[in-house]
């Protein structure tokens, strides 16, 4: 079925959905949570319910909507500065981050838009890795769910889930206009609407908002600076409510991302970081969704149904061949201008889905469903290059993914402090290539070839739990869960230039083993969680090379590893208006049996890439003298191997941000500083030799003034 058609079918069964009978109960918004301290409950709905964090039988963190992580320059990033065991890896270019959990994830870079180990959602609907992150426009609270949660979100949440809620549209009154200035040509501009538009029956929100900043990375070879960012982003959300059992939530929003980052910096070049890039590179990602959510309460239980389309575009013109890293492995500098890659790649993504779950309050909870996925990616590159074949000619790839699967969920209290809960999904995943190249007489490449090839996959996922309330606020669990990330075809296709077929990557799959436990403490003035895991993973994705040959060579193969740790998260309320919150993460990982077929330079026992034996976060904030306020924010985030070889590490960092305001009713007025140390977190590293490693750079220190006015 034509992705159109599908659409069209979806939306009638909600409408006809939504025009069901059924007696009315009473309406409960699991989308709205009110102004809330850190200590009260914190309600979540990644896991298609309605649950306090602290009840569930898994490891969570929940980040509550605020500055410091919405109005990031990078927020991807900022998703992972409260939440232990979480890494953030990137190429400073939208659309190819990535976020690894408890060392699972990427063993490279993402091999294609679905390729990603932990899922990525926007009020319970997934996204591609090329949608990730977000935007974080407006946000309530973003849930980081760890552990595979394959039975409700299915493919490529082998290691987690991040699920981002916006704010509703619940009648509530707001006009508001926010601005910030700082260093660096650091602006942001920002508007805000909501309220009723008809009473109690139909709400309405707006959002809007301009950031950027300049950039401070100096181009050595054509002069200029680079890091220049530029993020706008809007998002609309109507909320029919005409009875008390029947809720219409429509979300529209678009976003653009422009960005111009070298993501192949020589670290070992004097006074870095610096960029030898032939041109100043120019990314820019832009990405509309909309998603229409209708609930219906019957007698027993809820339907819902969850219709989401995306679109994202990238447009990418690059130059591959730094000079600095150029000269500094090779002994030579390529022809300026002889490296350059132009792209665009678009990924139109449908997925529709129908359950049915448990009202709440209910002493047994469950949720059962159908859910429906698809992807249509294209994408072209026009290339050229002075020293690899795979380098040089005109791209045209698509690649479309099909998946549909059944889920169901329980939850059953055996005793009253005895809880048993488990899940199950079947999917059935099918991905077809068809690709087009056409060479322009590089030596070594073919004049032309084509290439169309499928795949398909039919598998299971799943968990089971216990968890035993010692007594009303402590409890402790224990769970083992199998996850999968699916297959798929690289989205490069490098070896089409040499005529040879671009060969599929296996799925990978895991079983995880956890245990756990969660108190309220001192009259709910302190809350402690805790988790210990063990991941086996057969078949990790890998995109392997070989820098010490020339041109480089690439292979995507897969491997086997493990990781096991554990992290610990708490919250106190030390005085009325002073919170704390804090947490740390161990995560050892090692590759696992080596085989002679492995990626160039693996060896049993090497640390997987991007995962940080070691992470820490604290978060502080106190209000004094009545209106005024100050918070701060610290990250540490351990050293990560670059690559499968072990040849490169890149280094520890330290990341603070602080704010101190004063606000009443209608008006705040505050200070900013991020990244108070300005040491620039390098996301992502390679190794070319002993001597010679590249990098991509994240921000430097920022800060500045802000304002906002409500009406």
């Amino acid at each position: 079925m034509k992705t159109s058609q599908a659409l069209a079918a979806s939306l009638a069964l909600s409408v006809t959905f939504a025009g069901m009978s059924g007696p009315a109960a009473s309406q409960e918004d699991a989308g709205k949570s009110d102004e809330v301290t850190v200590l009260d409950t914190i309600v979540i709905t990644g896991l298609k319910g309605t649950d306090a964090a602290k009840e569930l039988p898994v490891s969570v963190s929940v980040i509550l909507g605020n500055g410091q992580v919405s109005d990031a320059i990078d927020p991807g990033a900022a998703i992972t500065r409260a939440t232990p065991n979480v890494y953030f890896g990137g190429f400073a270019q939208p659309g190819v981050d990535f976020v690894s959990m408890r060392g699972i994830g990427p063993l490279g870079q993402p091999s294609n838009s679905l390729d990603n180990s932990v899922g990525f959602s926007t009020n319970g609907a997934a996204t591609s890795a090329f949608g990730f992150p977000p935007s974080l426009l407006d946000i309530e609270r973003i849930e980081v769910i760890r552990g595979p949660q394959g039975t409700l979100f299915g493919r490529n949440a082998l290691g987690g889930v991040v699920n981002v809620v916006t704010r509703p549209a619940d009648g509530e009154r707001e006009l508001k206009i926010r601005g910030e200035v700082g260093n660096d040509g650091h602006h942001l501009a920002e508007f805000t609407a909501g309220g009723w538009l008809q009473e109690n029956v139909l709400a309405g929100r707006f959002v809007a908002r301009l950031n950027g900043v300049s950039g401070t990375i100096p181009n050595v070879v054509v002069g200029g600076e680079e890091g220049d960012t530029r993020l706008a982003a809007a998002r609309g959300t109507l909320s029919y409510t005409p009875t008390d059992d029947l809720r219409v939530n429509l979300i529209l929003g678009f976003d653009t991302e422009q960005r111009h980052s070298n993501y192949n910096m020589l670290l070992e070049t004097p006074n870095f970081p610096a960029s030898g890039a032939d041109i100043i590179p120019d990314n820019r990602r832009k990405r509309g969704e909309a998603t229409l959510e209708i609930q219906r309460d019957l007698e027993a239980i809820r339907l819902t149904s969850l219709t989401n389309f995306q679109r994202i575009q990238l447009d990418g013109k690059v130059d591959t061949a730094d000079d600095l890293v150029f000269q500094a492995v090779y002994g030579f500098t390529p022809p300026h201008g002889a490296d350059i890659s132009l792209s665009r790649d678009t990924d139109t993504i449908f997925s529709q889905e129908f359950r049915l779950s448990s009202l709440e309050g209910e002493p047994t909870k469950w949720v059962a469903g159908v859910n429906y996925f698809h992807s249509s990616y294209s994408s072209d590159r026009d290339q050229v290059s002075s020293y690899s074949p795979y380098s040089a000619g005109l791209f045209d790839t698509r690649i479309r993914s099909h998946t549909l699967a059944a889920f169901g969920d329980v939850t059953v209290p055996l005793t009253e402090a005895f809880n048993v809960s488990g899940g199950l999904r079947a999917a059935h995943d099918r991905q077809s290539l068809d690709s087009d190249y056409t060479g322009i007489g590089f030596p070594g490449t073919v004049g032309g070839y084509a290439q169309k090839s499928d795949i398909s996959d039919t598998y299971l996922t799943g968990r089971v739990a216990v968890s035993y309330d010692w007594t009303p606020d402590v409890m402790t669990y224990a769970s083992v869960s199998r996850g999968y990330a699916s297959a798929g075809f690289e989205r490069y296709t490098l070896n089409n230039a040499v005529g040879r077929d671009s060969l599929p990557f296996r799925p990978s799959t895991g079983w995880t083993y956890e245990a756990g436990a969660k108190a309220d403490l001192l009259d709910n003035r302190l809350s402690v969680s805790g988790s210990v895991f063990f991941n086996d993973i057969r078949d990790g994705q890998l995109v392997g090379y070989d820098i010490a040959s020339f041109p480089v060579t690439f292979q995507f193969v897969n491997q086997d590893y493990q990781t096991y740790g554990f992290e610990i998260e708490a919250r106190a309320e030390i005085l009325p208006d002073l919170h704390v919150g804090a947490g740390i993460g161990l995560t050892r990982s090692r590759l696992g049996d080596v085989t002679d077929t492995a990626a160039f330079g693996a060896q049993t026992g090497n640390r997987v890439p991007n995962s940080p034996d070691f992470t820490a976060n604290l978060d502080v904030s106190y209000r004094f003298l009545e209106n005024f306020y100050a918070t701060a924010q610290y990250q540490y985030v351990g050293t990560r191997a670059m690559e499968i070889a072990n040849t490169g590490t890149l280094p520890a960092y330290h990341m603070v941000n602080a704010k101190v305001g004063w606000n009443n009713a209608d008006w705040e007025v505050y200070g900013f500083v991020n990244n108070l140390l300005d040491e620039r977190p390098l996301n992502f590293g390679a190794t070319y030799s002993p001597t010679a490693h590249s990098v991509a750079v994240g921000p430097g220190r920022t800060f500045g003034l802000g304002m906002s006015r409500s009406f």
